[in-house]
């Protein structure tokens, strides 16, 4: 039956490594993708199955749709998570687009409810057609070889088993195997600039230009991303062999940088950065080619980018602010923010009701359980930690270690502290001391602003 996605579905969960005995979180929001995602996981092995629907509010239906979600799972024994998160006063807050933050606090509670619960895995309903919408509109924005690729398959625990299948396909699956599922009306409103690729660039270019622009569309992502990859991969390898950490800055030799292909030094750039701030949020081309050209033509530079300091001189590049020395102790209010060797950390007070989800810059304790003031500072000889969900306590040193934490950043790096020992080690540990529960109502976050 050429409507049996099955074939595809289970080919695409094999080439994704996925096993029958790891548990999948499927996202389902009850339209038609997420439906059908679910229907054919419940079809590959239903015992290991879970749902997760997160209602927020948005749309005059999300009670609807919750409900629907719910009653589909219960009446198939499905195991399902609905979560309710008041996104406007997120966005409000943090002054995102309503798509993007949206998007944001989606993907974290996901995380955050599959990792409590044991999933290995979260599934995404993704299609073809929405690979090409991404294409499309990342071609409207200038995107270059990297921004090409689309949406990846597989990213972390996110896997999208239906990407290389199509919309059509989906439907006429939603119909040959009766699976229910809801209509999102917002996706027919012609306001967000995917709405508008979906239902009047794409139809226009198949219409007036090539009928198959979807498919092409497509196959330029995987030809794009499988180019990427290759690149990427070898860009790693220059910084791995070239790189050196050195009193909390990345450096790298400008005269091995400036025998590199104009496309393989935005790379390393690309991936000093990643390295140093461990993501790429808020990097666009123009900050790395700004960077990329100052090395090239005043080799002594101070360049500002989002939440990073680049330099240069006649020898080195640097990535990060210079700690020449150990810094003295700072004491961080609550509410408040410290800087202290070129790090940058905050704490923030929550009720625990209006919590926002948890990202890995952060950690969360329970107020009542603390013993301020906090005090932030560098490792001290003997300094020892008892690590969530471990047994005992470690050394600070063997921690450091075994979080490969470059012996020239060790001394530097911040330990948050309260009266009665080390709460937290950004981008290493947390203590098991404070640990949220039923009965906390206060939450201090801490975040390490530095690198978020």
């Amino acid at each position: 039956m050429d409507y049996d996605l099955f074939p595809a579905f289970a080919a695409n969960l094999k080439a994704l490594s996925v096993c029958k005995q790891e548990r999948i979180l499927v996202a389902a929001s009850g339209g038609p993708d997420s439906m059908a995602l679910l229907h054919l996981f419940w079809r590959w092995n239903a015992r290991n199955v879970g749902v997760f629907h997160l209602n927020h509010g948005f749309r005059q239906t999300a009670a609807r749709d919750a409900a629907f979600v719910r009653d589909y799972c219960r009446e198939r024994n499905i195991p399902v998570e609905i979560q309710e998160y008041d996104i406007n006063r997120y966005l409000a807050a943090s002054g995102e687009s309503k798509q993007q933050g949206a998007r944001k606090i989606r993907y974290q509670l996901l995380k955050n409810y599959a990792e409590a619960c044991g999933y290995h895995r979260i599934a995404l309903g993704h299609h073809g057609d929405d690979q090409a919408e991404t294409v499309l509109m990342r071609l409207l924005r200038g995107a270059g070889l990297h921004g090409l690729g689309g949406i990846p398959m597989q990213r972390g625990m996110f896997i999208r088993p239906l990407l290389n299948v199509y919309k059509e396909e989906i439907l006429r699956y939603c119909q040959a195997f009766a699976v229910p599922y809801v209509e999102d009306e917002t996706n027919f409103e012609p306001v967000y600039l995917r709405n508008k690729v979906r239902q009047e660039l794409l139809p226009l270019l198949a219409a007036e230009y090539n009928p198959e622009i979807v498919p092409q569309l497509v196959q330029l992502a995987d030809l794009a991303r499988e180019d990427e990859l290759e690149l990427q991969a070898r860009a790693e390898g220059l910084c791995r062999q070239h790189a050196r950490w050195q009193r909390g800055q990345l450096t790298y030799p400008r005269d091995r940088f400036l025998g590199l292909s104009t496309a393989m030094q935005r790379r390393v750039l690309r991936r000093l950065l990643e390295l140093y701030r461990g993501h790429l949020r808020q990097i666009s081309y123009t900050h790395v080619e700004q960077w990329r050209r100052h090395i090239q033509d005043t080799p002594s530079f101070q360049l500002t980018l989002p939440q990073v300091q680049v330099s240069g001189n006649v020898d080195y590049i640097y990535v990060g602010t210079f700690s020449g020395e150990p810094w003295a102790p700072e004491e961080l209010s609550i509410p408040g923010q410290v800087q202290v060797g070129g790090f940058t950390l905050r704490a923030e007070l929550w009720e625990r009701e209006q919590l926002p989800p948890r990202t890995a810059d952060c950690e969360d304790f329970d107020l009542a359980e603390l013993k301020p003031p906090l005090v932030v500072r560098t490792r001290r000889e003997g300094d020892r930690l008892r690590p969530f969900g471990g047994k005992g306590t470690k050394k600070v040193k063997d921690l450091l270690i075994d979080a490969r934490i470059p012996v020239q950043v060790r001394d530097v790096l911040p330990l948050v502290c309260d009266e009665e020992g080390i709460l937290w080690i950004p981008g290493v540990r947390r203590s098991d001391r404070a640990a949220l529960s039923d009965a906390t109502q206060m939450v201090l976050r801490l975040t390490n602003v530095s690198h978020s």
